[in-house]
């Protein structure tokens, strides 16, 4: 399998080469594809804790002023092809990942976060959204990424899994459920962790995970 920092370096644009042919099907699938997609925010090849999400959000105010010109998403792209802890002074951060209750944790290298679907949805609910969750090369690699790479990492307690978010990950979130090492999101409607999932991977982190 291609590991998923090797298949993003493949991303020249907005859109993965793999995932344009899927896309030019589905007309009104409800993704803004005009700046490159946030698959993964952080170091997600070192960082213990993993925090799953649906897919990237676009904002029609403060997407734009994410990507004021070339360079700036040509920054995005090398963060994908060479994942670091998170940089929030970085002209193409999005101000979303600077205000979570989690920020310090994909600052300080401790957590990464990890979309199901790298691309920022418009309108959640649209029906090209559930479909393209399934259809898109690039989802399909996430979801085998998490159950050939991370699901071993997990089992032996070197990463903890923090799933927030779940709809968009389908059946590679089987072998994590009652697992000690992962939790399932009690408010995945907020934006942030709550209570428990913070304890949880905090209680992680305190025993050396």
């Amino acid at each position: 399998m291609q590991s998923i920092v090797d298949f993003w370096k493949q991303l020249d644009g907005a859109v993965h080469p793999q995932d344009a042919p899927v896309f030019e099907r589905h007309g009104d699938h409800g993704f803004n594809l005009d700046y490159p997609p946030p698959a993964y925010i952080g170091d997600i090849l070192n960082a213990p804790v993993i925090i799953l999400e649906n897919n990237g959000g676009y904002d029609p105010v403060m997407t734009p002023g994410e990507f004021p010109d070339a360079e700036a998403q040509e920054a995005f792209r090398a963060s994908l092809a060479a994942p670091a802890p998170f940089n929030p002074n970085l002209r193409h951060v999005s101000p979303y990942y600077c205000s979570r209750n989690y920020t310090h944790l994909l600052v300080s290298g401790q957590a990464a976060l990890v979309n199901a679907v790298a691309y920022r949805s418009v309108d959640g609910k649209a029906p090209g959204v559930k479909a393209l969750s399934r259809a898109l090369p690039s989802a399909r690699l996430h979801r085998d990424w998490l159950t050939a790479e991370v699901l071993p990492l997990v089992n032996r307690g070197e990463r903890f899994l923090v799933i927030h978010r779940w709809g968009r990950w389908l059946d590679a979130l089987d072998s994590f459920k009652s697992h000690s090492n992962a939790i399932f999101s009690s408010a995945q409607i907020s934006k942030d962790l709550s209570r428990v999932e913070t304890q949880a991977l905090e209680t992680f982190l305190r025993r050396g995970g």
